[in-house]
């Protein structure tokens, strides 16, 4: 099972047991983002796709339950991967009942406003974004927190054909912007990054996930701090190298221009030290002439002036 197929399992227990208006909110956002409008000998009917057979159940009983409109699952075809993709059909009473369609002046069936679907309840906001996520959504998060150029990164989205309704469902989750991208004839709205996708999957009721993906945040901090500690190890001793060369230089220009036995005693000592400890730091030399680190910093300073001159 697929962390994205997690996420929907744990919500779909989570809405089981949803009040009747939260349910109403529910099945307007799987109908509105995945549900599909037909007619055929009997005349209207809603329908809705999807290879998961409990998602359908649930909102079959949903429907039934709250709304009294009675459902069909059957099979409808083979998707590219060789598993079977269902259909649950509804009679057309149903969206009129969850205000997704409408009568016009003339009696006929139209699509209500799309701005008139967003729930303003917040408790039937969030099984409304419950609904679209499991109708329409998906998440992806990389393996043991790795996030590289050519592996999968963090990234949740939402999957539209009506631009409008997409547009109105951005403005109504406030808690992070979604972005917009087109694929072909839908409209995506995704979101990126880790901290983000773990604030919507609280907001959706998907706190296992939420830990499961907590945990992989964490592995990655501790990752990039080992690394980040590792690379400043690494430039130390490279620093630490470089002033060791530059001072022993130093110290063997002062010979050559036989400047070294004139050298003040406190000179003399820290340039014997270096010789005698060439790949010794500076606190270690320091730490053998029993002075300061900052001491021991001026006394190479000056060496490395007068040997300049």
């Amino acid at each position: 099972m697929t962390f994205s197929q997690k996420v929907k399992t744990e919500i779909l227990r989570s809405v089981r047991n949803a009040g009747d208006c939260c349910a109403r909110s529910f099945l307007i956002a799987v109908l509105k983002s995945a549900g599909s409008l037909t007619i055929g000998s009997g005349g209207y009917a809603f329908s809705v796709e999807s290879d998961n057979v409990d998602f359908l159940t649930l909102i079959g009983i949903l429907a039934q339950e709250r709304l009294q409109v009675k459902w069909k699952i059957s099979t409808y075809n083979m998707s590219a991967k060789g598993t079977a993709v269902y259909s649950c059909k509804f009679d057309a009473s149903l969206g009129e009942k969850l205000g997704i369609t409408v009568r016009d002046g003339d009696g006929a069936l139209v699509f209500a406003d799309v701005k008139s679907l967003i729930p303003t309840r917040a408790c039937c906001l969030r099984a409304f974004f419950q609904g679209l996520f499991v109708a329409a959504g998906s998440v992806v998060i990389p393996p043991n927190g790795e996030e590289l150029a050519d592996r999968v990164k963090y990234h949740l989205e939402l999957r539209f054909t009506d631009n409008e309704f997409a547009s109105a469902v951005a403005q109504a989750y406030t808690a992070a912007k979604f972005r917009f991208a087109s694929r072909k004839s839908q409209t995506v709205l995704y979101l990126k990054g880790g901290e983000l996708i773990a604030d919507f999957l609280v907001y959706v009721n998907a706190t296992s996930a939420k830990f499961v993906l907590e945990d992989v945040l964490i592995m990655r901090s501790i990752r990039n701090n080992a690394n980040r500690q590792s690379n400043c190890t690494v430039a130390n001793i490279d620093k630490a190298v470089a002033a060791a060369a530059r001072q022993l230089q130093a110290i063997s220009e002062l010979r050559r221009k036989g400047l070294f036995d004139a050298l003040p005693d406190n000179l003399k000592e820290i340039a014997l030290a270096r010789e005698a400890n060439p790949e010794a730091t500076l606190e270690e030399i320091a730490d053998v002439l029993h002075i300061s680190k900052s001491g021991a910093s001026h006394r190479f300073a000056k060496l490395e002036e007068l040997a300049s001159k």
